[in-house]
């Protein structure tokens, strides 16, 4: 596989940044030296989350222009399904569409194991400007393969609950810091009301990164595995599937109209529209729900709590989206260039001066968690995130023995279609399609088959 190490040179990097299509040179600031010295086009693949969506709009001002402006970057940017499948197909085929790309834990590995990744490591070590060691080791593990980093964390997350602080205080109820799932399902129970609002948002839309990252989560908080030591499948397992019935029964009967099309965006402009009374997600939804530009009617109105046990202490995840070089890259300076201004603590700077914390990327760097101007806003919430991130441990997801790593996720490359496939099935049941047992079963049988012709079972 080819790696590429730039010179020390190209490692001096001063970052902010946003991306747009063909986005061109600006006049650089006065505190910006540029580097004229690399040059080039890159094509970048992102998923369409906000702070992605933030950094788009970096680049469109001409942010990372003023650093690189011979760098000509051309964007594309999709919902998380799209974008998925867009940059799986590219990567898995080589057929070299991206430069750089957007990518989790999920892929890393198994991607660089195959050589479709560039190590980024040790350029990232060798830039002092770039600080490697603040980010934390939790995301970093997720991005190694054989010692080598092949991925930058732009931000990470685990999971959460946030909910309505005024529809909880006008309801009497106290939501525990640590609550429990069953807890959860009364809370929602008392306060939903169709008219007002919703008991509960959660992920309905298919995906193994939508529907299927909460569920997992959910799964593993039940006690649940997907497999078993022998790679046999346990979907219909009593702990595994009293998890997904109670996940489907819970968007049934306390969710809104429509769930099997919400995952983490449709969620989080419900939440802000105050129409749920709880919301359990990603922990990097908290800077968006609190920023009263995002979330003027409510974003003091938000509470906080650690993802909801039931047979494990927490219901938390771990993830990150990051950005990864293609090992067959034609311009791998100018796209080692992006990946680490686009991940620098001085891109974040940059961010946060222009728009305030709402957007920014967080989770990844232990600088943010000691930085006083973010927890003087983000102090209620930032000891829940730094905690359900250090407690999350995707290398023992559940209470059994399982073959297999991953918090809301089986890394194994048949994961994205099975999780998919299984995600399809959980939907049927959540419009009345299909019954919850007919689901359980369909989804188990597609294990099962996975797993034989995977070779995993035998």
């Amino acid at each position: 596989m080819r790696k590429w190490f730039p010179a020390a040179a190209a490692l001096m990097l001063t970052l902010p940044a946003a991306t747009t299509l063909n986005a061109t040179a600006q006049e650089a600031t006065p505190a910006v030296t540029p580097n004229t010295e690399i040059s080039g086009s890159i094509d970048v693949g992102m998923v369409a989350n906000p702070q992605m969506v933030a950094l788009q709009e970096m680049v469109a001002d001409g942010e990372f222009a003023n650093y690189y402006p011979n760098i000509e970057v051309n964007l594309t940017v999709l919902p998380e399904n799209e974008i998925r499948q867009t940059i799986t197909q590219d990567v898995t085929t080589q057929s070299g569409q991206f430069d750089v790309f957007t990518i989790g834990p999920f892929e890393v590995p198994l991607w660089a194991e195959q050589g479709w990744l560039a190590e980024v490591g040790e350029a990232a070590a060798a830039d002092p400007t770039y600080n490697l060691d603040d980010i934390f080791e939790s995301m970093t593990a997720g991005l190694t393969y054989e010692d080598g980093l092949y991925a930058l964390p732009f931000y990470g997350e685990s999971s959460m609950v946030f909910y309505r602080e005024d529809v909880m205080e006008a309801a009497g109820i106290e939501v525990p810091e640590r609550p429990t799932w069953e807890q959860m399902e009364e809370i929602a129970a008392q306060v939903h009301n169709p008219d007002e609002v919703y008991g509960a948002c959660l992920r309905g839309l298919p995906g193994w990164g939508e529907q299927l990252g909460p569920l997992g989560a959910v799964v593993n908080s039940f006690g649940g595995r997907w497999f078993d030591e022998n790679w046999v499948a346990q979907v219909d397992s009593p702990e595994t599937s009293e998890a997904i019935r109670f996940y489907i029964e819970m968007i049934q009967n306390y969710g809104p109209p429509g769930a099997e099309q919400n995952g983490f965006t449709e969620n989080e402009t419900l939440f802000v529209q105050g129409k749920c009374g709880f919301w359990y997600d990603a922990t990097s939804a908290a800077e968006l729900i609190t920023d009263p530009a995002i979330n003027p009617e409510g974003y003091d109105k938000v509470g906080f709590a650690y993802g909801p046990a039931a047979a494990l202490p927490t219901g938390s995840w771990l993830w990150s989206w990051n950005f990864a070089q293609a090992a067959n890259s034609d311009n791998p300076e100018a796209a080692l260039a992006f990946m680490t201004w686009a991940t620098s603590t001085a891109y974040q700077d940059a961010i946060v001066a222009k728009e305030g914390w709402g957007r920014a990327p967080t989770g990844a760097r232990q600088s943010t968690y000691d930085n006083p101007a973010y927890l003087e806003r983000a102090g209620e919430f930032a000891p829940i995130v730094l905690g359900a991130i250090n407690e999350a441990n995707p290398n023992e997801p559940t209470a059994q023995p399982v073959p297999y790593t991953g918090g809301q996720f089986v890394r194994i490359p048949e994961w994205q279609q099975l999780g998919n496939e299984m995600s399809q099935e959980f939907a049927r049941a959540i419009v009345g399609e299909a019954e919850i047992d007919e689901v359980i079963a369909n989804a188990n049988d597609l294990a099962n088959q996975v797993a034989i012709d995977g070779g995993y079972q035998s």
